[in-house]
């Protein structure tokens, strides 16, 4: 495994475990137990997703150390009043079972994020979450952030070879903030893994197509959350640490940049208000 260092000091793995949807039990119990076996520790949820309470009760049966695992968590637009902010990480530390979190974020930028942040700021100082981060802020958006004062550990965007956000990700880079990638498969709304430079690439590796594109975000910097609930596929994705791209691969991969988003903009007002009204 690969690590990456966040700004406050924490190391986090290179790739994590994501579970937007997985929200039946049997779906969770097998993904939980299969991630562990293969070797991931860091597990990103969000109140939104509606399973923090599953995910809290497998990461517990498979007889885990709080320390051994990391859980990230989101607080939705629509609880950014302070106190709908502290009652969202009351909940989320309820159903997940724990006294702590090692990373929250706000999901999307909203109105009322300065007081959600404040309430994060406010955690995290008193030990409840590790580290603080967001979700889902442009530029233009984490301008406005750094003015509170405190630097996010991360973004979370939407991150794949057919949306590189070259400006985001240096923007990142140079306010030391890690660029965490959610969707670096493109969520399979594309054609992405039938690119004939990733298969080319897979070949010249013995790997396939979607571990070339999940290990050419990870050569930029960047951290990858993946998601599957099949076991195969769930070892496939971390098995990414024996081997490195060249300087060559990596030039070849980013000229699959499409600039194509398949889910909502961040800068998409009526998104944005849509969310802050769910």
């Amino acid at each position: 495994m690969d690590y990456f260092t966040l700004n406050d000091g924490t190391k986090v793995p290179a790739i994590g475990f994501g579970t937007y949807k997985i929200t039946e039990e049997k779906d969770m119990d097998l993904a939980v137990e299969t991630a562990l076996k293969a070797g991931y520790t860091y597990f990103d949820t969000a109140k939104f997703y509606e399973n923090e309470n599953l995910l809290g009760k497998y990461l517990k049966t498979y007889g885990k150390n709080r320390e051994d695992y990391q859980i990230a968590t989101k607080v939705w637009p629509n609880a950014y009043s302070a106190d709908k902010a502290k009652e969202s990480i009351d909940v989320s530390l309820k159903d997940l079972g724990v006294d702590y979190l090692d990373v929250a974020l706000l999901h999307w930028y909203g109105d009322d994020f300065r007081e959600a942040w404040k309430v994060l700021n406010d955690y995290k100082d008193q030990g409840i979450i590790k580290s603080i981060g967001v979700c889902n802020f442009s530029v233009n958006q984490m301008s406005e952030l750094l003015k509170e004062g405190t630097v996010p550990v991360v973004d979370q965007l939407e991150s794949h070879l057919h949306l590189q956000d070259k400006d985001t990700h240096q923007f990142l880079k140079e306010n030391k903030i890690l660029h965490q990638a959610w969707g670096p498969l493109a969520q399979g709304k594309s054609n992405l893994l039938k690119e004939n430079v990733l298969d080319e690439i897979a070949k010249k590796y013995g790997k396939t197509p979607a571990q070339i594109a999940l290990k050419w975000n990870i050569e930029r910097g960047v951290m990858v959350l993946v998601k599957s609930s099949h076991e195969e596929r769930i070892y496939e994705n971390i098995d990414l640490f024996d081997f490195n791209l060249t300087d060559e691969d990596m030039n070849a991969l980013a000229s699959l940049d499409k600039k194509e988003r398949y889910s909502a903009n961040p800068e998409d007002k009526e998104w944005l208000e849509k969310a802050a009204n769910m």
